[in-house]
C-alpha cells in the first residue's frame, strides 16, 4: 500500500463511482419505449400492412411477405402532398436493386407509391 500515489486513488474512487452510477441507472430508469409494430406497404402491389411483432424481439426491415416470403414490405409515412400517396423512408432506397424497382409501383425517381385504397391488412409476426 505504500507504493499507491494519491492519483491511483483518485481513479480508483471515480471507478467505483462511474460503475455505482451505471448499476442505478439500469436498475432503476424507465426502459426505452419500443414500437410494436409499422405501418408497411408492398411495394410491388400498393397494398399496405400493418405488421405487428407480437411476441418477437423486432421486425426485420424490409419485412417479409406474409404470402410470398419475398421482402417487399416497406415502412411508410403519409405524404404531405396527396391523401393516398406515401413515402418510403429515404434510408431504405439502398435495399432496391433495379430490377426490383422496375417491377415495383414505386413513382419513378422517387420513394413515393400510391397504395390501393383497401384498409391495411394485420399481421402479427410471432403470435
Amino acid at each position: 500500500m505504500d507504493n499507491i500515489k494519491p492519483w491511483q486513488i483518485i481513479l480508483i474512487v471515480l471507478a467505483v463511482l462511474v460503475l455505482g452510477f451505471s448499476v442505478w441507472q439500469f436498475a432503476f430508469k424507465d426502459s426505452i419505449p419500443q414500437t410494436d409494430g409499422y405501418l408497411t406497404v408492398d411495394i410491388m402491389t400498393g397494398q399496405l400492412y400493418d405488421i405487428r411483432k407480437g411476441k418477437a424481439r423486432g421486425i426485420p426491415l424490409p419485412a417479409r411477405h406474409p404470402d410470398t416470403g419475398e421482402r417487399t414490405l416497406y415502412p411508410v409515412n403519409p405524404s404531405d402532398v396527396e391523401e393516398n400517396e406515401w413515402v418510403v423512408p429515404s434510408g431504405f432506397d439502398s435495399y432496391l436493386t433495379e430490377n426490383v424497382r422496375k417491377g415495383s409501383k414505386l413513382d419513378d425517381g422517387a420513394m413515393t407509391i400510391t397504395a390501393l385504397p383497401e384498409d391495411p391488412i394485420r399481421f402479427i409476426l410471432v403470435p
